[in-house]
């Protein structure tokens, strides 16, 4: 008799327990669903591609410019000293994910970290008008891991086109901002010497980053202190530091 009733009290705790690990399996779960709220929608299933005929080359490397300071109104006309990329966007012929968008970004920024700086400025042109621009000072907003957004809000992916003609057509520029943008160099401040920006380095890309679900505008979120992690010199240490750990 005993042991019968020791057995159901036994077989009780058990169904307990397992009730108690349920739902606090549930709740973690339930939890950790509510508070991710991606911006996009699960797209897994179907296929988001851009017209890789037409998008172009989107990589960079100042090494093969002479980047110097120069007038902001000038930097269409001073192609040998501008960071210029033309490229083009527009969906593939295979798309079948409802409503695509996208933003465009900089991506895989290796800088040298003096061009961190507000006198390094950049502007995306989408159809000839001009959509966006700032600096990469960090000030303006924060490059985490060499990305840093450059559309204000996402744009609307078009569909392919035979003749391509309904497609986005981008420029991007960055260059070195003259600290002095005046005519006449007696009213500008001698202070701003910007020696330490000549005979850098900055490589990178132009990257189309796709999505599928509401657009969402961007919030730049500058930062008091410089992030080294985009920084040539950083990375090369960090490098070295790998591969002494691994000997």
């Amino acid at each position: 008799m005993n042991q019968t009733k020791d057995r159901k009290m036994l077989i009780g705790e058990i169904i307990m327990f397992s009730i108690m690990i349920g739902v606090i399996f549930y709740f973690f779960i339930f939890r950790s669903l509510a508070n991710h709220r991606p911006l996009t929608k699960d797209i897994s299933f179907s296929t988001l591609q851009l017209d890789e005929e037409v998008y172009g080359n989107t990589t960079f490397d100042s090494s093969n410019l002479n980047l110097r300071t120069i007038l902001d109104k000038d930097v269409n006309q001073n192609n040998n000293h501008v960071i210029s990329i033309s490229f083009v966007v527009g969906g593939n012929k295979d798309n079948d994910t409802e409503k695509p968008i996208y933003d465009i970004a900089l991506a895989d920024l290796k800088v040298d970290c003096e061009l961190l700086s507000p006198y390094v400025k950049w502007k995306l042109y989408k159809n000839g008008n001009e959509i966006s621009s700032g600096s990469l000072d960090y000030k303006f907003d924060t490059i985490k891991e060499g990305r840093l957004v450059l559309t204000p809000i996402q744009q609307d992916l078009k569909e392919y086109s035979d003749d391509k003609s309904t497609y986005d057509y981008y420029n991007f520029y960055l260059w070195l901002s003259d600290s002095c943008q005046e005519n006449s160099i007696s009213t500008c401040d001698s202070s701003l010497i910007q020696n330490s920006l000549l005979g850098k380095k900055i490589t990178g890309k132009i990257e189309v980053e796709l999505y599928s679900g509401p657009k969402k505008l961007l919030n730049r979120s500058g930062s008091e202190t410089l992030d080294t992690s985009t920084c040539i010199n950083e990375l090369s240490k960090k490098d070295d530091e790998d591969t002494t750990s691994k000997e």
